[in-house]
């Protein structure tokens, strides 16, 4: 009980604690340079980039037009990352799909960091409102880690703006406050040895480029807006087992057994409070990330749930 306690006061001192000191400038641009350059080849690709206006400020969005007859798909992206991440997953679908559209959350890319502050009812809002304007016909709405909860939550506030919801390693179960507090810690990267371990915790095998990827998740959780996200989060933030069982439409969670970044009860709350139409699949060989381990194999995932729903239509 003593550890438990040592480890709330700590968090309650990290949430208190005044902004760390800003970085140099070269380390500070060298993310946002690296972003530019990979959006840059997006729009030759034929991607377009736009803002829209929300109530927590301009909300960033990557779209293109597909070259098929499949639904729509939305895609909704993890903590500190953004859409144009979740290329290599969209270059896979957009062949069979009529849309696909890949917002960045506030405070995330090149979305506007919200004027009261990045917190859970801020990213809710400009997530929300900005779908509301990019889903204009039913979608099918892909969500990795956090943008997995966005989607349910999406999911639940606009049932007929939702085909089908594909979940790959789904954050949002339900945490008590001192286990939310050692949850929340680990997203702390103080220094290199601890991106390095987080990264390890995201792929099956080790990357082989991992030092470079923990430089960089380093980089966009040290994020201005980052912290306060994660710092202000509470147990009711998170999701309800009332809140999954109100979902209607088909729901596909896909649960990699290499994932080390969430725990063994989150798959359980969803595996235990989902509805009976649901299904959660295990990988073995999927982290957390699996659409930058395995784009191929979860592109065709989410092909097959757009080709069934073509097929129910027929």
């Amino acid at each position: 009980m003593r550890d438990e306690a040592d480890s709330f006061e700590r968090f309650l001192m990290r949430r208190k604690a005044p902004p760390r000191p800003r970085k140099t400038p070269v380390l500070h641009h060298l993310p946002r340079l690296a972003d530019r350059v990979l959006l840059s080849g997006l729009k030759l690709r034929g991607y377009k980039s736009r803002k829209l206006d929300t109530s927590v400020g301009k909300l960033h969005v990557l779209e293109a037009q597909g070259e098929g007859s499949l639904p729509p798909v939305v895609v909704l992206h993890g903590l500190s990352a953004s859409g144009q991440y979740y290329e290599n997953l969209m270059r896979r679908v957009r062949p069979h799909v009529s849309r696909v559209i890949a917002p960045d959350m506030p405070g995330h890319g090149y979305s506007d960091l919200p004027p009261a502050g990045l917190n859970q009812r801020t990213l809710a809002a400009g997530i929300r409102e900005g779908l509301d304007q990019l889903v204009t016909e039913p979608a099918i709405v892909f969500g990795n880690s956090l943008g997995g909860a966005a989607a349910v939550k999406y999911a639940v506030e606009r049932p007929d703006r939702v085909l089908a919801l594909v979940l790959a390693a789904p954050g949002g179960a339900p945490m008590e406050e001192p286990d939310l507090v050692q949850f929340v810690d680990g997203f702390m990267l103080d220094d290199h040895g601890k991106a390095l371990e987080f990264v390890d915790k995201l792929f099956h095998r080790p990357h082989p480029m991992r030092h470079v990827l923990a430089w960089g998740v380093r980089q966009q959780f040290g994020r201005t807006g980052i912290e306060d996200l994660l710092r202000s989060v509470s147990p009711a933030d998170l999701l309800s087992a009332e809140e999954l069982s109100r979902l209607t439409m088909p729901v596909h969670v896909y649960w990699g057994e290499a994932d080390r970044v969430l725990l063994p009860e989150h798959r359980k709350f969803y595996e235990e409070h989902l509805p009976e139409h649901a299904e959660v699949h295990r990988i073995e060989e999927y982290g957390h990330v699996p659409h930058m381990s395995h784009p191929d194999c979860l592109a065709e995932r989410l092909l097959s749930v757009a080709r069934a729903l073509r097929a129910e239509d027929e």
